[in-house]
């Protein structure tokens, strides 16, 4: 293949922030980003799913609270993505509900059942899932 030739792959393209309300460990909410990834046709790549979008906080205030220096909550999601030299694409997801919540369950239950429309992930279902508690630093 000459250097001259181009090279066809699919592309992610970040997408935008959407604004949080997360409880933290010790029951204080705060404000925090979830970011959303989509590819070049605008399909979505995050499992953003509806118990997610529950927690959703319509603000024009580009700031985010700082957690008292804790990463939070999230799960990672891992999908097959055959353009990738890896072979796989992961995918951060907030979980905002506080351990105990019946909701934190429900959304874990929405991201291992989410099925993206991207032809970017093969399969288009998570492959596997870790969650991730509170991280103090």
């Amino acid at each position: 293949m000459s250097s001259a030739s181009k090279i066809n792959t699919r592309r992610t393209v970040r997408g935008r922030d959407l604004k949080i309300r997360y409880t933290q460990d010790n029951l204080e909410d705060a404000l925090i980003n979830q970011r959303q990834y989509y590819d070049e046709n605008g399909d979505e790549l995050t499992p953003v799913t509806p118990s997610l979008l529950a927690r959703q906080v319509a603000t024009n205030n580009p700031t985010i609270d700082r957690l008292s220096n804790a990463e939070p909550r999230h799960i990672s999601a891992c999908f097959g993505s055959p353009d990738n030299k890896t072979g796989e694409s992961n995918f951060k997801i907030v979980v905002p509900y506080a351990p105990g919540d019946n909701n934190q369950i429900e959304q874990i239950k929405e991201v291992y059942d989410y099925t993206s429309t991207s032809t970017f992930l093969s399969p288009k279902s998570p492959l596997s899932l870790t969650y991730h508690g509170e991280n103090y630093g």
